[in-house]
């Protein structure tokens, strides 16, 4: 007898139709994400053909910023993803199709952390590799560049480290990055099936409330503990306290996203 619960199989099937799903409803905003890097690419070509008479590719930093702009908009576009579950006709639908709450909780989480961000990396990072090899005055592709400043970066550390006596390296940033990356992702999924309308906004519009407040108290108790230090030691040990602190304040608040998107799923109702 299946489980209530969990299936694998029930889960297996229910995961193959909510990627279809997701690709039948999203494909046009998927295909302008994934490929901005080629839509500013061409956009740019054009610009230099028609005005400098001159074939040359964007320059490293438009290439960067269109990436970074991407990588936003693809988080915010999570409150738009399942946002059709609010709707009383497709929410109803949804609800009736045969997996447990559990087991469809467990899929949007994994195509929300995993799968979506995934296939953006790589269809970007593949476009813009192809891109490189085609058109000599395209330059290096994005990931050289980041490869490289990370280096920089790595070595800068090393030398602050020997100068000051410090132990930074670049291993204690990867842990915060993931759960950064979990709390924006699940905060904008969150948000997308729980306000009915103007989902991006309301969500903005929290984002921003919150960021006051925490950047308030963020301020006042960092000026209050900054009297206190007195040599780089302390310095340093505040540094990392305060790194530490502020992923596992991320961690919980994720955890508890988390939790809110099943909730949500659970008690849902049209």
């Amino acid at each position: 007898m299946k489980s209530e619960v969990f299936s694998g199989q029930r889960f297996w099937t229910y995961f193959k139709y909510d990627l279809t799903q997701m690709w039948r409803n999203h494909m046009k905003a998927a295909i302008v994400i994934g490929l901005a890097g080629l839509i500013f690419y061409i956009v740019g070509v054009a610009f230099n053909a028609t005005f400098n008479h001159v074939w040359q590719a964007p320059g490293f930093k438009g290439r960067f910023i269109v990436f970074i702009l991407s990588a936003v908009v693809l988080q915010l576009y999570q409150a738009r993803t399942y946002g059709y579950l609010t709707d009383r006709r497709k929410g109803a639908a949804w609800l009736m199709i045969p997996a447990s709450a559990f087991e469809k909780w467990l899929s949007m989480t994994i195509i929300t952390l995993i799968v979506i961000p995934v296939a953006f990396l790589g269809t970007y990072a593949a476009v813009d590799g192809i891109l490189s090899l085609a058109d000599p005055t395209y330059g290096k592709v994005l990931l050289t560049f980041a490869s490289q400043g990370l280096k920089e970066m790595n070595e800068a550390l090393q030398e602050a480290n020997t100068e000051y006596n410090t132990t930074w390296n670049l291993k204690l940033f990867v842990l915060p990055l993931l759960v950064s990356h979990c709390f924006n992702y699940l905060y904008f999924l969150l948000c997308g099936i729980t306000f009915k309308r103007h989902k991006i906004l309301w969500a903005i519009l929290l984002v921003f409330g919150f960021s006051i407040v925490w950047s308030t108290l963020a301020t006042f108790l960092g000026i209050n503990y900054s009297i206190e230090i007195n040599d780089l030691v302390e310095a340093e040990v505040f540094a990392r306290q305060s790194l530490k602190w502020t992923t596992a304040v991320c961690a919980v608040v994720s955890l508890v996203l988390a939790y809110g998107i099943y909730y949500r799923i659970k008690t849902l109702k049209h």
